[in-house]
């Protein structure tokens, strides 16, 4: 269609070059002005919106009327909240760790670990047996806005279970947990129908959550000594049966074994005693280092003696005999040395004094050998008491070789009780500690305020419901008009029909009242229909390099579109300049232009089409001086055979030499095959739509067929448009010069 148009506006420039400078300018303008109107996504959402305000105000309504009634229709719920702090570790009075069952919860778990205790359904179950609210009419039925204790009490009885789970759910329900950010406290809160019902709940199911939070921890800690006793008992029976065999192997062994120091300390594993051979190997052992080494003394001795005499030993010198006779010798020694200066050495005196230091001498020899005997002696006993003891230390060893191989399984025995031993004692002081432990009643919650009684209701909260109502309402119609408006395939606006069917746009004709007649609203130049017809002879001038179509057809998809409506009034518009203009009704078979205009129709186009030359007698005057009309004439039984022929193209030829412009009222064009024939011989087509009344998927088809047939689409008019529905761009003025999409393609380049 584009190709067509442009085409014909070469043509017409004469080969004007589309590289010119002012067709460079136009094309510069024209692109600006398309920037500048395209609108943004908000801007078309809010068109949107004011196109379906009525279904938006109808959300809005029927949320207001929702959140009104759901108000109405609430019961009045009344909440009382206890402030509770929970602390995350509770005061260790006595430090025994492990001793509730499985260990405190610690990290991230813990305070939500805690808001799932308050909420457990125990906890409700407590409550409600503690203040017998599976008896309370208030609590049971007043949640449903009337009160039925009147009903219930002369019914038949009901299974207490049942009651009361029933009121364990309605607390599970209504009771709420809110902790507050960054602390640890916790609101518990309470709804009911009475305000003193939600304070006495609030705060019994507190201090219930605090008594079975003790109750918890004793249970726990008591489960802990049932466990231990029963421990206790199994190892002290393990203990006295490993302990006894301990004892009867030993018997039997003829083991005996000293306790060694680590059997004397308390919780220490005792390690293997001494025994009796073991100690006397000692014992042995080490009389045996001293008998070595006192025959070693002896031999070194005893050598010495042998070589050096009795008399140079050290031996000599603490004996009394040796220690006399030397003494005399010396004596005698230093009176013969003084008697030799007197007398001579064979003097008798001197002689008997020889022979007494000899004798001395004599006696000393023998002493000397005496002390060597001595030592002799020593030695030989130091050997005997070596050789025995070293033979009682082989025998010891072998005893005890004998006596370690017998003391395999004894160890065994003995490591068994010992291990038994070791976690008797163990669970002993455990089994203490928690008992003390036990004893203690610590606690980790706390109350910080108790519940109120509440003096209003909690809910409903009218005004809250009216803002989500009206939120809620304007959300859904919004919804709903974005879905309508996607699927709704209407032409409502100027921008609907150059988007939905990409034709230009020349104008659009505004809705008349009701009661109004369009031709007669013609008459008055100021009115709005009058100036939208002008608009759209205007934009009819540039569709072609000179000037409006000589031959223009009008046609729309179906029927009541407004086409003669339209035919007529752009024939009244070029006249009044004029200009002749023939308007010729083409629909032959529904025929209107004689009946708006009040014109005889016993001839006309059907009769030139079937032959007649008499051109004159079948043309009637028009409302205007230079328009001339031919009505439809006489149906023909099939008048798509009197268009098929030539003769349609050599009627428009001698009538276009009588007349500046041919207006033709056509058919629609669905069904009919009349349309797309006569819009192949005329030079202009005009597609007439209506607004909101004609479907997108309709006009494409109709367009589709014109194409088909190469027509020469001038561009299309939207006919009763209602600028209130289209949005609020249209509310002030009309676009009557099709917008400046339609003067880009009409235009082209001519300027």
């Amino acid at each position: 269609m584009n190709s067509t148009i442009n085409t014909q506006t070469d043509e017409g420039n004469g080969g004007t070059s589309n590289g010119s400078p002012r067709q460079y300018q136009y094309n510069s303008f024209v692109d600006a002005l398309e920037e500048l109107d395209r609108e943004s996504p908000l801007t078309q959402y809010f068109q949107i919106l004011l196109r379906r305000r009525w279904m938006v105000i109808g959300g809005i309504a029927a949320g207001i009327l929702i959140a009104l009634l759901a108000s109405w229709m609430t019961t009045p719920l009344y909440r009382a909240t206890t402030l509770v702090e929970i602390a995350r570790e509770a005061d260790e009075i006595v430090d025994v760790k492990g001793a509730e069952l499985g260990g405190r919860p610690t990290g991230n778990e813990f305070y939500p670990t805690q808001y799932g205790l308050l909420k457990s359904r125990a906890l409700a179950q407590s409550t409600v047996r503690k203040l017998r609210l599976d008896q309370n009419a208030t609590f049971l039925y007043g949640y449903k806005g009337s009160d039925e204790s009147a009903t219930k009490s002369g019914a038949d009885p009901v299974d207490p279970r049942v009651m009361q789970n029933r009121a364990t759910g309605i607390l599970v329900k209504n009771i709420s947990i809110t902790p507050i950010r960054n602390s640890g406290l916790v609101s518990v809160s309470f709804d009911s129908p009475d305000p003193g019902i939600s304070q006495l709940v609030a705060n019994t199911y507190v201090q219930n959550f605090i008594a079975s939070n003790l109750e918890r921890r004793f249970e726990s800690s008591a489960y802990a000594r049932k466990f231990l006793e029963d421990k206790i008992a199994d190892t002290r029976a393990k203990l006295e049966e490993s302990e006894r065999a301990v004892v009867n192997y030993a018997e039997s062994q003829q083991i005996i074994n000293f306790e060694s120091q680590g059997n004397q300390s308390s919780g220490a594993a005792s390690t293997p005693g001494q025994s009796l051979a073991e100690a006397e190997l000692a014992a042995v052992n080490a009389a045996l280092v001293g008998a070595r080494s006192r025959r070693v003394d002896a031999e070194a001795r005893n050598v010495q003696a042998r070589r050096r005499g009795g008399l140079a030993l050290s031996e000599s010198l603490s004996d009394n005999s040796v220690l006399a006779l030397k003494n005399q010798r010396t004596q005698l020694s230093a009176d013969y040395s003084k008697g030799l200066n007197r007398f001579q050495p064979d003097y008798p005196s001197m002689v008997a004094m020889r022979q007494q230091i000899a004798e001395i001498d004599r006696q000393l020899g023998s002493q000397g050998n005496v002390i060597v005997g001595s030592l002799s002696g020593d030695y030989q006993a130091a050997l005997q008491s070596e050789q025995a003891l070293q033979s009682k230390v082989a025998q010891l060893k072998g005893e005890i070789l004998n006596l370690r191989r017998r003391s395999i399984q004894y160890n065994i025995y003995q490591r068994d009780a010992d291990t038994n031993r070791v976690l008797y004692d163990g669970l002993l002081q455990r089994y203490k500690e928690i008992g003390i432990a036990g004893g203690v009643g610590n606690n980790n919650v706390a109350v910080v305020d108790e519940a109120a009684k509440p003096g209003s209701p909690y809910t409903p909260q009218t005004m809250l419901n009216l803002v989500l109502g009206l939120l809620g309402g304007l959300l859904v119609g919004a919804i709903l008009a974005f879905l309508v408006e996607q699927l709704d395939e209407s032409i409502v606006a100027p921008h609907d029909l150059e988007r939905k069917l990409g034709i230009p746009l020349l104008g659009s004709i505004p809705r008349v009242g009701d009661g109004e007649v369009p031709l007669a609203l013609l008459d008055d130049p100021k009115s709005a229909i009058s100036e939208a017809y002008f608009s759209v002879q205007t934009a009819l001038q540039f569709t072609t390099n000179h000037g409006a179509p000589k031959t223009i057809l009008f046609t729309s998809a179906r029927a009541s579109e407004g086409k003669s409506t339209c035919a007529m009034a752009l024939s009244r518009n070029l006249a009044t300049r004029g200009q002749r203009i023939l308007l010729i009704d083409g629909d032959m078979r529904n025929p209107s232009v004689h009946s708006l205009l009040k014109l005889p129709n016993k001839q006309g186009f059907s009769d030139l089409l079937s032959g007649s030359d008499d051109f004159t007698s079948l043309m009637q005057p028009g409302p205007v001086k230079t328009l001339t009309i031919i009505t439809s004439g006489p149906i023909p039984p099939n008048p798509s055979e009197l268009l098929s022929g030539q003769r349609l193209h050599e009627v428009l030829n001698r009538l276009r030499m009588s007349f500046d412009h041919i207006v033709i009222d056509g058919p629609p064009v669905l069904g009919l095959a009349d349309s797309p024939i006569m819009s192949a011989q005329v030079e202009g087509t005009i597609f007439v739509i209506a607004a909101i009344e004609t479907r997108a998927k309709a006009a494409r088809i109709a367009l589709r067929r014109l194409f088909d047939v190469n027509a020469r689409i001038a561009g299309a008019i939207l006919t009763k448009f209602n600028s209130k529905q289209a949005g609020y761009e249209y509310g002030y003025s009309y676009d009557y010069g099709g917008g400046r999409k339609s003067l880009k393609r009409f235009l082209g380049k001519n300027n």
